[in-house]
């Protein structure tokens, strides 16, 4: 999901003329505004357009136009090519070898002729970073202990606890290990190691760029590189007769609108745009939540 920021200021929206029809006399003879007069709009935006005479604008059928506030949006589309590809099997023309070259990368040079599938396999490799702690919740015990959130290591917190581990490995003053995603079979070669931070803060900006501060968070993957289980040797084969055929381009054009969070009525207006049980799927990512 994409945010973008658009700032409209509402001052150029409010009515600022005063038209001479509104204008009267007091007793006592001076110029005032009468400001119970139907075209007197100053200081507040109309529901409907009007001109600096205070009259309503009309379109060609004789309708007054709404006042509206346009917002321009730039929407995306994508199409994928239907020339569908498809594995065959791969036999080498050259004699197979059986020495793999010194400094052979695959990635860097794609298909070596003769080269058996393990010339192609990789070691595993960890990646490490940094990131927020909303993950820790997770992981959270459903006692409490004055109040306070508890983390008791082993406690398998997740939805299907027969396949998926997500608990903690270790709670100590200065940190809380946790795992999350792993399989219960395989805990400690399995899912994303995840580190909070006790003591330790981190700062950020949220998607409408405020600051937000959260405990240090740190964590660690092993994939399993590439091996028998997950690599096959086979030639790509593109149909001829779907080359250059694309199918019916995809527009994104869901789009929703927040009115600002300080809103009171923006929850409300959320809901209003929910009109079957789809749309709830569509604004599941930070809008609805069941």
């Amino acid at each position: 999901m994409k945010y973008i920021r658009k700032k409209i200021n509402l001052e150029n929206f409010t009515v600022r003329s005063i038209p001479k029809s509104v204008l009267t006399t007091d007793s006592e003879g001076k110029t005032v505004i009468d400001t119970s007069n139907p075209n007197y709009y100053y200081g507040t935006i109309p529901e409907y357009k009007v001109n600096d005479k205070g009259n309503f604008i009309l379109n060609s059928s004789g309708q007054k136009i709404l006042n509206t506030i346009n917002v321009d949006l730039f929407l995306t589309s994508n199409y994928d090519d239907m020339g569908l590809f498809t594995d065959t099997p791969y036999t080498p023309s050259n004699q197979i070898l059986t020495n793999k070259p010194i400094g052979f990368n695959s990635f860097q040079y794609g298909r070596l002729a003769g080269a058996p599938v393990n010339f192609y396999y990789s070691p595993p490799n960890t990646v490490t970073g940094y990131t927020d702690d909303s993950l820790l919740k997770q992981v959270k015990s459903y006692r409490k202990i004055n109040n306070q959130d508890i983390y008791v290591p082993n406690l398998n917190t997740s939805d299907n606890p027969k396949k998926t581990f997500n608990g903690v490995l270790e709670e100590s003053i200065e940190k809380t290990k946790y795992k999350i995603g792993a399989n219960t079979n395989n805990i400690q070669n399995t899912g994303v190691e995840y580190s909070t931070f006790k003591n330790k803060y981190s700062q950020s900006k949220d998607e409408y760029g405020k600051n937000i501060t959260y405990n240090t968070t740190t964590f660690k993957v092993t994939n399993s590189g590439w091996n028998n289980f997950n690599t096959s040797l086979n030639a790509t084969m593109k149909k001829e007769e779907y080359l250059g055929v694309v199918f019916k381009p995809e527009v994104e054009s869901v789009v929703f609108i927040n009115r600002g969070i300080a809103d009171i009525f923006e929850r409300h207006a959320i809901l209003s745009e929910i009109k079957t049980t789809n749309d709830i799927d569509t604004n599941r990512g930070g809008f609805i939540r069941i």
